[in-house]
């Protein structure tokens, strides 16, 4: 999965540089906002074009690199679903503050500073969640590439001399099938909880933004199984790990099917 991720960023920011330095400017906006809002375009499409340079136009590098890696909520989609009390509270990328202080101290070629990231912030969390489910199903498992000078010696192979693709199939992970969860009577469940007067009062989303999202996808105009999987997560934490409720407790037992 990163790997792809790696290719479509490399990719997005050699592109990025000849778009920005052909088109005007005032081409480049129409661009944008003909990509996202007109209704010639399916969702998956529309999903796919905006995490690309021709919508992600004029945005910071740190701002691209975490909408395609780790964010759900871009940072416009931030300002938009947050109230204004929270959104007051926090700069954008203030999460995020951790992890580019690694990308800052990287050096050399792109890929070389995207792999010293990851290396520092997201193998570290992935070694941590494998290490959890293993043990939890008994498995006595043990993690490849741990061995140091191997990895180092790999940042350090020039991306012209790398193979260009894989001789065999590429590689499978473990997606969630969150838009299958998401089908059916499920989805109005989940809205209903998401939008419960108790869930409102804590005052972290707009009423609007979250109806909004629901609507989108619905209607099939953007898919929005991610969002909408994190703010139900988020849900859910709250009422078992800040409000005492059990696991067995919140939400109808169609909405803990969803997330079980």
């Amino acid at each position: 999965m990163h790997l792809r991720r790696y290719a479509f960023t490399l990719k997005n920011a050699a592109f990025d540089h000849v778009y920005r330095s052909l088109v005007p400017e005032v081409l480049r906006r129409g661009v944008r906002k003909g990509l996202s809002a007109s209704p010639l375009i399916g969702a998956a499409l529309r999903r796919r074009l905006a995490h690309t340079f021709l919508v992600q136009d004029g945005a910071s590098w740190p701002a691209f690199y975490f909408d395609n890696f780790f964010s759900a909520f871009s940072e416009p989609e931030q300002s938009d679903l947050l109230t204004q009390e929270v959104a007051s509270q926090f700069t954008p990328g203030a999460a995020y503050r951790s992890v580019l202080e690694y990308w800052q101290h990287s050096s050399g070629q792109l890929l070389q500073r995207l792999l010293y990231t990851d290396i520092k912030t997201y193998l570290v969390e992935l070694l941590m969640k494998q290490d959890n489910m293993s043990m939890a199903a008994s498995i006595e498992s043990r993690v490849p590439f741990l061995d140091h000078l191997l990895v180092e010696f790999a940042t350090r192979i020039p991306r012209e001399v790398q193979i260009n693709g894989l001789a065999g199939k590429p590689k499978l992970g473990f997606p969630t099938p969150w838009s299958g969860w998401l089908a059916g009577p499920r989805l109005g469940l989940i809205e209903a909880t998401l939008l419960e007067p108790r869930s409102l009062r804590r005052g972290y989303f707009r009423r609007e933004a979250i109806e909004r999202l629901f609507y989108e996808h619905r209607t099939k105009y953007r898919d929005n199984y991610d969002r909408i999987w994190r703010l139900l997560n988020l849900e859910l934490w709250h009422r078992v790990c800040l409000e005492g409720e059990s696991h067995a407790s919140p939400g109808e037992p169609e909405v803990r099917y969803a997330v079980q």
